[in-house]
């Protein structure tokens, strides 16, 4: 798969979501997109960055550079390439139903199952049509192309009164967390808020938001743990956002991504889901600023 190919069958996507074809990721007037929508078309992906893609491989590489960071145990893995209907893996989890464990693919994005409470057939279904496909086929995320097929069981992060626990997404350019945005109550009535390092504030405060009285801030000395490790975890990649978990003993890392959500991403903010918003544009001018700035250096 050339990158020539991947542009056909990608941009089309682009095009619909921002209503013109991707610029080049140093064009002046790029959105932080354009850099993200060229990276991932790229076949060029070294064996640490695939490592970093792979749910279950991603966990003891975050803990060798990072040590003091926790993980959520691994209960179990599955080899996909024998699985062949949502019925054998249903069969293969049952074992972990009625545990406090969630289910998703190791080399893949949209799909988890949380084993506590009632599995549906459909449930089952979408995790195998996901965990069982090329996940780079979907939107041309090379980094994923060819990854092994695997279904992951994890514990739960502890939380204080058993919710799932914030994620905290650290934006990294060069290595240099800069902004990072929260993500509270992702399974219930979600809430999104981007803020500024260094001084943990909102990133744009026109952005309209206010926190729901569920949100709890982490503590500062909880921010700067995270912080921390997100730069020992992004150190050597030139864009990287690294997302970890807040969880009631700890700082958990929850995962690594170098293409956030395919190109196709904006910023959250009380007008919507709109790429010509001034917080998406806010955002987008923070990363591409510190992005020119390496490239010049």
């Amino acid at each position: 798969m050339t990158r020539a190919s991947n542009l056909l069958a990608a941009a089309p996507l682009f095009e619909r979501r921002f209503g013109r074809a991707p610029l080049a990721p140093y064009d002046p007037a790029a959105l932080v997109n354009d850099f993200i929508f060229h990276r991932m078309i790229d076949p060029d992906w070294s064996p640490t960055e695939r490592a970093f893609v792979d749910k279950e491989l991603a966990k003891i590489e975050a803990r060798r550079l990072a040590p003091t960071l926790r993980a959520p145990e691994t209960l179990h893995v599955i080899d996909m390439d024998g699985v062949t209907s949502a019925a054998d893996l249903h069969d293969l989890l049952r074992p972990f139903f009625g545990t406090s464990a969630i289910a998703k693919p190791t080399h893949a994005s949209g799909v988890a199952i949380f084993l506590s409470g009632t599995v549906s057939a459909g449930d089952m279904q979408r995790l195998h049509a996901v965990a069982t496909r090329d996940y780079a086929m979907v939107v041309r995320e090379m980094q994923y192309f060819e990854q092994p097929k695997k279904v992951i069981v994890e514990a739960m992060v502890p939380t204080t009164g058993g919710s799932s626990p914030d994620d905290y997404k650290f934006y990294c350019v060069g290595g240099e967390p800069l902004v990072y945005q929260v993500d509270h109550s992702r399974f219930g009535t979600p809430w999104s808020r981007l803020f500024r390092l260094p001084d943990c504030s909102p990133m744009h405060p026109g952005d309209g938001l206010a926190a729901p009285a569920s949100f709890i801030e982490a503590t500062p000395n909880r921010l700067a743990e995270m912080v921390a490790a997100a730069r020992a975890l992004a150190a050597g990649f030139e864009f990287v956002r690294v997302d970890l978990y807040n969880g009631a003993d700890g700082v958990y890392f929850g995962e690594m991504t170098f293409t956030p959500a395919a190109s196709l991403g904006i910023a959250p903010s009380i007008v919507g889901d709109r790429p010509d918003s001034e917080t998406h544009r806010v955002y987008s001018d923070i990363i591409m600023a510190a992005l020119r700035s390496g490239r010049r250096a």
